[in-house]
């Protein structure tokens, strides 16, 4: 079985991990091969009161991507107008909702990023649930159609995004239920 990720994250993944048989895990690494990132958002903050305090990027068109500061590639790791089972099956997004996201620094230093995708939906179980056609295409909510395997890889139903702390700790910057 391949361990699910997002197909376009896919070349910037490393140590890929499938745990307890529905969170795909890895860290995050540029095409040059560095692992240390800025934080790029749009969205909005949600303070989660905890041991520590930490606003999570959220929001109904939110938009996160990772800059290399070495190089400046840019990586997106999520749009909420265009990854995961929201905005392939649920939400129709127009293009007003994709243009006029102005990315804002996050408030974290440069830091190694490590990324968990959940895949709770059994797509192969479920498959009568979708307009599938005879070459595998699945109808999108936007009129669109994808593959069925970019859709049991691109279409996860939550997702985590956590920093490395000093310490090897993991603390979140970025969750989301999708489905």
């Amino acid at each position: 079985m391949i361990t699910p990720i997002p197909i376009y994250l896919q070349p910037f993944a490393e140590n890929v991990q499938f745990i307890d048989g529905v969170e795909s895990q890895f860290q995050l690494q540029s095409s040059a091969g560095n692992k240390q990132f800025e934080i790029w958002y749009h969205g909005d903050l949600l303070m989660i009161e905890g041991e520590e305090m930490m606003p999570f990027i959220t929001g109904s068109t939110a938009r996160i991507v990772a800059k290399d500061p070495l190089t400046a590639e840019e990586i997106l790791l999520f749009d909420a107008t265009l990854h995961g089972y929201n905005a392939l099956f649920c939400e129709a997004y127009t293009e007003a909702h994709h243009d006029n996201r102005p990315l804002e620094k996050y408030i974290l230093p440069v830091t190694e990023v490590v990324l968990s995708f959940f895949y709770n939906i059994d797509y192969d179980e479920e498959i009568d649930d979708y307009e599938v056609d005879e070459q595998e295409n699945v109808r999108l909510i936007n009129g669109e159609t994808a593959n069925w395997e970019t859709i049991k890889r691109n279409g996860y139903d939550a997702f985590a995004f956590y920093f490395k702390k000093e310490d090897g700790t993991l603390l979140a910057f970025a969750e989301e239920e999708l489905a």
